[in-house]
């Protein structure tokens, strides 16, 4: 029953030791995609070094980079699959990872969408398959067995200080001067990049000492890190949904909306006065961040 003592308890303990979440919804083909939180990209990537991709003499990450003109293309995540509970109720970092064959979308969760279709056109060989079961389970392995969960918040930061920077410029663009100013919030998003920074640097510190003591407040830290950037108020007219830089966009199905209480509150809702509380919601986020990661005292 919602709202119950076991509820309550599961939920707490949900947040407490969840570290990442994997997600894998196809795996039957040669071209590969990803989309992941930003602190998530480098898991991906090493984790594709590591898998051998069929009909190709190399690895994974290099098919990837040769499918995709020398770069690793990773969309950030939104909607659309299992994960959206655990990143957007719970802001549980995800990766959502998959493979398919040019032209084979249309089969998808529909009526020939079996196990006769991928043996005999999808994957026959059920190689892809196999590789694909590789990647999620070296990514996920290493997640959960590092002494430093493998979690990065700076190139985070920095792309939070470019949507910032990019949403001045469209209410300019849009609405013919700023009206929401988020100078704070860019200049906090920053601060939130140096204390990542720092972080790092102790991090690489403590695995050179084998502190163990220090493993676990460090992975305290990097595990809260995604947490604090939920509205406990939820977004604009979906207060279901908590996560305040990545969410589907409210009239775009699945595609990801960045700074979404922001842009719902401004360009869709057309209410200035609710987009500067979603503002202020925001700093507070950045700012609890930024506190998560810079050390104690």
């Amino acid at each position: 029953m919602f709202g119950s003592t076991e509820y309550a308890e599961q939920r707490a303990d949900l947040l407490r030791n969840t570290v990442a979440y994997v997600n894998m919804d196809g795996a039957g083909g040669s071209r590969f995609g990803a989309s992941a939180t930003p602190a998530l990209d480098r898991s991906v990537i090493d984790a594709s070094k590591e898998v051998r991709w069929p009909g190709t003499d190399g690895t994974l990450y290099e098919a990837w980079k040769a499918q995709n003109a020398g770069e690793t293309p990773i969309d950030r995540i939104g909607g659309g699959s299992d994960f959206q509970a655990f990143f957007q109720r719970y802001g549980v970092p995800a990766m959502d990872v998959g493979a398919a064959s040019p032209g084979s979308s249309g089969n998808y969760h529909c009526s020939c969408d079996d196990f006769y279709w991928m043996e005999h056109f999808g994957d026959p060989s059920w190689e892809y398959h196999a590789a694909m079961s590789r990647l999620a389970g070296i990514a996920t392995l290493r997640l959960a067995n590092a002494d430093v969960i493998a979690m990065g918040y700076r190139p985070y930061a920095q792309e939070t200080a470019r949507y910032l920077a990019d949403f001045t410029a469209e209410q300019r663009g849009r609405l013919g001067s700023v009206v929401v100013d988020v100078s704070r919030d860019i200049a906090q998003a920053r601060a939130w990049q140096r204390a990542a920074e720092a972080l790092q640097a102790r991090a690489d510190e403590a695995l050179r000492a084998g502190d163990t003591a220090a493993f676990r407040r460090l992975n305290d830290k990097i595990m809260q890190t995604e947490r604090d950037l939920l509205a406990r108020a939820g977004l604009p007219g979906r207060p279901w949904y908590r996560h305040q830089i990545y969410a589907p966009g409210i009239d775009t199905g699945y595609a990801t909306q960045r700074l979404p209480g922001l842009n719902d509150a401004l360009f869709t809702d057309r209410d200035v006065r609710a987009a500067r509380v979603q503002e202020a919601r925001l700093f507070e986020g950045l700012r609890a961040a930024t506190r998560t990661l810079t050390p104690e005292e």
